[in-house]
């Protein structure tokens, strides 16, 4: 061989070694693990189960927060776990819980620490934690972030007619990739999200799953089982076992509305109502004193002697309720030993049914 060439017979015994050891198997699964693993179609269908679920979601986050909160713009992809621990694996906030029944597997609610911070804000009085999140901050956030894991796993739940649960959620501050509570699995399938609250801003939000379960609700989805779709009218129920084995073909039932007889007519003549099917009915009567709204870090300060201030004045006619509906107004007094309540003035009707004070 001269210097900087190879002879005919070497060239031939390195094609030869080439031969022996190529394998096309190899090379589709390095093409595949260095891109998305669902198609565009399975994609979508994650997209719309997930963003479908944090719709419900973001109602639940409303009335913790007080404030008008949505859950946007839904987007799925999937990546090797490597790459999500590069992408999540420092400055973020970790939410996680265990899913078991239809679906089994760790799921997680993934955010910027700085979009955390501003969420445990609004929780504690308005004011923006500066620089890293405390322990209070962090259950601050756990308890308020907790019920949107809770809600989203019953979402899909119902949405794949099975029954699922979820450990409590845990929370971790992620500062390191190992401290990043991933699904286990070598994929992982990430859905973003836009949060937005008002007067607070949008941001981004990252629910993440294993690529098996994933695949889990694919299957689901895909597989037939009882689906009811929504819509007015009649409706169309797919059959369990209809369109398996060879040959078999879709069937549908026709669904209508029943209409029952009024219970207020039952036994009665004509327009008289026979209320004493009720009358035997227990309900329950309460009388509150006052309401008041207090943050978490306030109630988590009360103890013995502490004070509450109600939004009630001294003197103020006292509540009476009838299963959580204002009928009347009145006076407390005292009958022996024992509290009662004077009926200073009855609801109307009007204002009864609108739930108004």
């Amino acid at each position: 061989m001269g210097e900087g060439s190879l002879s005919q017979d070497e060239i031939d015994a390195l094609l030869q070694g080439a031969d022996d050891t190529f394998d096309l198997s190899s090379l589709s699964q390095g093409a595949s693990s260095g891109g998305d693993t669902l198609s565009p179609i399975d994609r979508d269908i994650i997209s719309d189960i997930v963003g479908s679920s944090f719709q419900i979601a973001g109602n639940t986050l409303g009335t913790i927060l007080a404030k008008n909160t949505r859950f946007m713009n839904p987007a799925t992809e999937s990546s090797s776990a490597a790459d999500v621990q590069k992408e999540f694996g420092s400055k973020t906030v970790c939410l996680y819980s265990n899913l078991s029944g239809n679906l089994a597997g760790r799921v997680c609610l993934v955010m910027a620490q700085e979009n955390a911070a501003k969420i445990a804000g609004v929780m504690m009085g308005g004011m923006t934690p500066p620089g890293q999140l405390d322990n209070a901050q962090l259950q601050t956030l756990k308890d308020s972030l907790s019920p949107i894991i809770g809600t989203v796993t019953a979402q899909i739940g119902m949405k794949l007619n099975g029954a699922m649960s979820g450990t409590p959620a845990d929370i971790a501050l992620v500062d390191s990739p190992r401290d990043l509570q991933m699904p286990d699995d070598s994929n992982i399938v990430k859905t973003t999200l836009s949060l937005n609250i008002d007067s607070v801003g949008s941001f981004k939000v990252y629910y993440l799953m294993s690529l098996h379960m994933a695949q889990s609700i694919l299957d689901i989805q895909k597989g037939g089982g009882p689906k009811v779709p929504t819509g007015g009218g009649g409706m169309n129920v797919a059959v369990p076992g209809a369109g398996m084995g060879m040959g078999a073909q879709q069937s549908s039932v026709g669904i209508k509305g029943v209409n029952f007889p009024s219970l207020a007519n039952a036994g009665a003549g004509p327009g008289q109502t026979n209320l004493n099917l009720l009358m035997d009915v227990q309900m329950a009567l309460t009388v509150e004193l006052g309401r008041t709204k207090m943050y978490i870090k306030d109630i988590l300060g009360l103890g013995e002697g502490s004070i509450i201030e109600l939004d009630k004045l001294a003197g103020e006619p006292v509540d009476l309720l009838v299963n959580g509906k204002l009928i009347a107004k009145g006076e407390v007094v005292v009958i022996d030993e024992n509290f009662g309540v004077r009926v200073t003035d009855i609801v109307s009707p009007t204002d009864r049914l609108k739930g108004e004070k």
